[in-house]
């Protein structure tokens, strides 16, 4: 086994956050069995250790990351267990904007500072931000704690970071990689329905119109229903697949509906209209069913490992080959299988 090079912080311990940590000890001591990239940027799964986390729901603060993982109202899958942990979930940053799943539930704050403190006491390289939906204040306060710790911050959650242009220009003047928004799995919704936009205008069809309509469970779909955060995550998702048609068209995009006793899977309904020669129509409907927290797990394992190659070569601000190939919202949306090429050209 090699010494760990890539040190990493955690901003919310949730079902995402659960699947990471089981799967970065099932590659080190399992071959890559349904791993996309064994080695990016030169590293393996095994040069990855979690080194520090941060929540502030009061039933995972305290506990050790391999016991907070499964702790409620967690719902990921025990695919693996975690070796034992000396990380201690330490308490997180909330700046009024607590998720729906936790209003009026007891929770544990700290200050950024208190954030930033351990950040540089644990010497962690990047701190992934996996907060909930709609906390966006208390996302861009992850990433001003980021900022001052010296660490490079990846945003998974749809909150406007990377395309903040305040943040994007400090992160650039401390020479630190900023990536985000909003990540994509790898067979999720978002990159299904991409990815059939994509190879529908390539083989000629006019596309007319497109709908994804997702079900699931869990507290991440739990929140994205609350109305506020449902309406602003669709626009996103939307937008995100609009984008790989050359022209309008009308599409829709978003969360529908909460079933608890869907765990941390997830059901995404597509239907596709377009038409090809002599105006002869055609339709696609299809049901996709994933599960969210592995579906993230290869592509965080990628982003992670190349933001880290990144900031050690001090390539400044938001890496955009980076935040286009693992994100819906990137600073600068580019075509599906380019930002899939550029990717792989540079990293794998």
């Amino acid at each position: 086994m090699t010494a760990v090079a890539v040190k990493i912080a955690l901003a919310g311990v949730g079902n995402c956050a659960a699947v990471f940590v089981q799967g970065l000890a099932f590659y080190t001591e399992n071959p890559p069995k349904g791993l996309w990239h064994p080695t990016v940027a030169g590293l393996k799964p095994e040069d990855m250790k979690v080194v520090a986390a941060f929540d502030i729901d009061r039933r995972k603060v305290g506990l050790t990351l391999s016991k907070a993982v499964f702790a409620p109202p967690n719902v990921a899958r025990r695919y693996h267990a975690p070796p034992r942990s000396s990380v201690s979930v330490a308490p997180g940053v909330s700046r009024g904007d607590l998720p729906p799943h936790l209003r009026g539930l007891p929770v544990d704050k700290a200050g950024s500072e208190d954030v930033r403190r351990t950040l540089e006491d644990s010497g962690a390289d990047l701190l992934v931000n996996l907060i909930s939906s709609g906390s966006d204040a208390s996302a861009e306060e992850y990433a001003d704690a980021s900022l001052r710790a010296g660490c490079a911050f990846v945003n998974c959650s749809p909150s406007k970071v990377a395309r903040n242009g305040r943040l994007s220009a400090s992160f650039a003047k401390r020479r630190l990689p900023l990536i985000g928004d909003d990540l994509m799995s790898q067979f999720g919704g978002t990159a299904f329905h991409r990815g059939l936009l994509s190879l529908m205008v390539k083989r000629g069809v006019r596309v007319s119109r497109s709908y994804q309509l997702d079900v699931g469970g869990g507290s991440e779909t739990l929140n994205t229903i609350d109305e506020s955060i449902k309406t602003a995550k669709r626009e996103m998702k939307t937008a995100s697949v609009a984008g790989e048609v050359p022209y309008q068209f009308e599409t829709v995009a978003g969360t529908t509906d909460f079933v608890d006793y869907m765990g941390n899977d997830r059901t995404s309904y597509f239907w596709f209209e377009g038409t090809n020669f002599m105006g002869s129509g055609l339709s696609v409907d299809v049901y996709l069913r994933s599960s969210d927290g592995a579906n993230a797990g290869n592509v965080l394992f990628d982003v992670v490992r190349a933001t880290y190659r990144v900031a050690k070569s001090g390539k400044l601000g938001t890496v955009n080959e980076i935040c286009a190939y693992g994100f819906k919202a990137p600073p600068k949306p580019i075509p599906f299988d380019d930002a899939n090429a550029k990717f792989s050209a540079l990293y794998v």
